[in-house]
């Protein structure tokens, strides 16, 4: 049976010319997200990798959920950071939160990053700018980054909000979820498809 893409996704669809495959009956499901098994972005075909779940506090609820795309499935880190052509990552969140939260998720991310990598001025400078993206979220919401060759394009529930002309950038990003500092150790295993779903 075909199934509609989510509002979301749909206008991602329309804005990117990113196109989901119709038939989202084996896509994957985390947390009660939903997303399809494939993607084009730019003439690639991209496949679903893996979804995992970013959980907060010491009570570990869970924000959002996290979903990556690339060229060809991997469970290695390395792997999906040096394959060559576009990639995305999506952010569905699970929860509402202020301005000053997501503000400070990102901010945490970033200084995790930065204190076991080197962060150039180019990182600082992109990294400012997608701060200048944030907004409150509600549940539902979602960010996306689609990474190419040209840089990274920054979306909110399937609107461009900025494009960072860095392909650099692209790789931190990917590289902050999937490395060796991660948010949390279940979101990179299941974006790495380690995690059951």
């Amino acid at each position: 049976m075909i199934r509609r893409l989510s509002p979301c996704l749909a206008a991602a669809v329309t804005t990117l010319t990113i196109l989901a495959h119709p038939d989202l009956a084996s896509a994957g499901t985390k947390a009660g997200v939903t997303m399809p098994d494939t993607l084009q972005v730019d003439g690639t075909t991209l496949v679903l990798n893996g979804m995992g779940v970013r959980a907060f506090t010491l009570l570990h609820i869970n924000g959002y959920v996290g979903a990556l795309y690339l060229p060809q499935k991997t469970s290695d880190a390395g792997a999906a950071l040096s394959e060559k052509g576009p990639k995305a990552l999506f952010m569905q969140f699970l929860r509402g939160a202020a301005v000053d939260r997501v503000h400070q998720m990102y901010l945490a991310s970033s200084r995790l990053y930065c204190s076991k990598h080197v962060c150039t001025d180019g990182d600082k400078v992109a990294f400012e700018k997608l701060l200048g993206t944030v907004r409150p979220v509600q549940p539902g919401d979602r960010t996306g980054f689609i990474v190419t060759d040209s840089g990274v394009q920054v979306l909110f529930n399937g609107a461009q909000v900025t494009k960072i002309d860095d392909p650099a950038f692209g790789r931190t990003i990917l590289d902050s979820d999937l490395g060796t500092t991660p948010p949390s150790e279940e979101l990179r295993d299941g974006l790495l498809g380690k995690s059951s779903s």
